[in-house]
């Protein structure tokens, strides 16, 4: 009997007793009164598995990261609180794991330092570098020396934030436009920014590198994983929109439930001003597909991925007074900067001409960030168009207001602190780039018509409708 054929033995042993549990069971497999089906029931087993038969794996669940306690994320105050139950009892707890320490890079399987966990609610993500892509030895300097080198580095590390399971059913990779001009997934795609294909592959990616197991899982456990988490849903009323989807419905219907006169008022002002990004209620009303607005291929379409000024540093208008004012970053947050310096040679993967006259890019462009976003995955700094640097996928605002703290790296605690950063964000957009799509509902008027930033009279109604989503 091979090694995979006594695991499953032992696992499915394992699944049936969980599976059959009585209705009395807090922990059974139902949904109401009513018996989910079997991959359903198989992938919630899997997905609450620490043991991992088979797998040599570190200890850890896909729900120590995703907890069930917060909405299948992981919040800051959630990982305090396991850090600190854990140093008082003694009790090992596998969120705590050295590839997700600070100085894991130094120390290896001796490091012991969870700040980013404990105190951000941040998590280790390692991605390849590009070929034209190099870190510099400055390390978290700002600015970075002229000075400074390439390190012999061929990953990077950044830290994010874990995103909850909720409505992944709709979320992914959707087909629609805007599509992005470069892949992975240029019509969206799974984590926070978009690389992943299809949730069995972000499970097999999760476990080799958050709980480092030994053997991949066969196809089958993938595929009971991602049936588990395609019944996670923020409401009823969006496994209604799944079910309607995958049906074909045609009109789907609407999500919301009923709203009060102030949440019907933040409705109107989150289609406006939100709902280009977040609100496509055509072609895939997920809540992560931007609309299609202007003409595909030129300045006045919406596109698919953005940079929102999210990571750190934060740019500093160089006015006084200043136009715009973002949120400086924590020093816990600025301890994960690092200097990129990427090559674009005019052959792939930067394709085309350097060095000459604008638009032509620079042959050689160093930027400091927290998180380079997709630029980790293309290598392009500016290719042609915006880039990838800083660029992220697009969330479902679905449910946001109880999956808080929000952005890629935790730095909103509160719905409150996401529309101050949207606020600076707008009026910095409004004085770098006027005729950016996302500001205008008139894509192409000469001059620019800025009509979608919410006003400071419309954030109480505004943060109504988002609480309500």
């Amino acid at each position: 009997m091979g090694l995979w054929a006594g695991a499953c033995v032992l696992f499915a042993g394992i699944v049936f007793a969980a599976c059959s549990g009585g209705h009395d069971d807090p922990e059974a497999c139902t949904t109401g009164s009513d018996p989910i089906g079997a991959a359903v029931c198989r992938g919630k087993v899997n997905f609450h598995d620490r043991t991992l038969v088979g797998l040599g794996g570190n200890g850890r669940a896909c729900s120590d990261c995703h907890m069930d306690s917060e909405n299948f994320q992981l919040t800051p105050a959630a990982a305090q609180l396991r850090f600190a139950q854990m140093n008082a009892t003694g009790i090992d707890d596998p969120l705590f794991r050295a590839i997700d320490a600070d100085d894991f890079r130094v120390r290896g399987v001796a490091a012991r330092d969870f700040t980013n966990l404990t105190q951000l609610g941040l998590v280790r993500v390692t991605i390849p570098l590009p070929a034209n892509v190099k870190l510099l030895d400055c390390g978290a300097t700002v600015p970075c020396p002229a000075s400074a080198l390439p390190t012999s580095e061929t990953v990077a590390d950044v830290w994010r934030a874990v995103p909850p399971i909720l409505d992944v059913a709709i979320t992914g990779p959707d087909g629609a436009a805007p599509v992005w001009a470069r892949g992975p997934n240029p019509s969206g795609g799974y984590q926070l920014d978009g690389r992943i294909d299809t949730l069995q592959n972000q499970a097999l990616a999760a476990l080799r590198s958050h709980a480092s197991v030994v053997n991949d899982p066969p196809a089958s456990f993938l595929d009971d994983l991602a049936a588990f988490q395609s019944t996670q849903f923020s409401s009823p009323a969006v496994k209604a929109l799944s079910d309607a989807i995958k049906a074909g419905t045609n009109p789907l219907p609407d999500p919301d439930p009923v709203l009060t006169p102030l949440e019907a008022a933040g409705k109107v002002v989150f289609n406006r001003a939100c709902a280009q990004c977040h609100g496509n209620t055509a072609a895939h009303p997920s809540g992560s597909t931007p609309i299609l607005q202007g003409t595909q291929g030129t300045a006045t379409a919406l596109i698919r991925y953005h940079d929102i000024a999210t990571t750190c540093p934060r740019p500093v208008d160089t006015v006084s007074p200043a136009r715009f004012t973002f949120k400086a970053c924590s020093p816990g947050q600025m301890k994960n900067v690092r200097t990129y310096e990427i090559t674009n040679s005019g052959t792939p993967p930067g394709g085309i001409a350097c060095g000459g006259a604008a638009p032509q890019p620079p042959c050689v462009t160093r930027v400091t960030t927290s998180d380079p976003g997709r630029m980790l995955l293309t290598g392009f700094p500016q290719a042609g168009g915006p880039g990838d640097i800083q660029h992220f996928d697009n969330p479902s605002l679905r449910g946001v207001g109880r999956t808080g703290p929000y952005f890629h790296n935790n730095t909103a605690a509160t719905l409150e602190e996401v529309l101050d950063h949207y606020t600076a964000f707008y009026k910095r957009v409004a004085i770098m780039v006027p005729t950016a799509p996302l500001l205008t509902t008139q894509p192409g008027v000469v001059p620019p018509v800025i009509d979608r930033p919410f006003t400071e009279a419309e954030i109480p109604a505004l943060l109504a409708y988002l609480r309500k989503l």
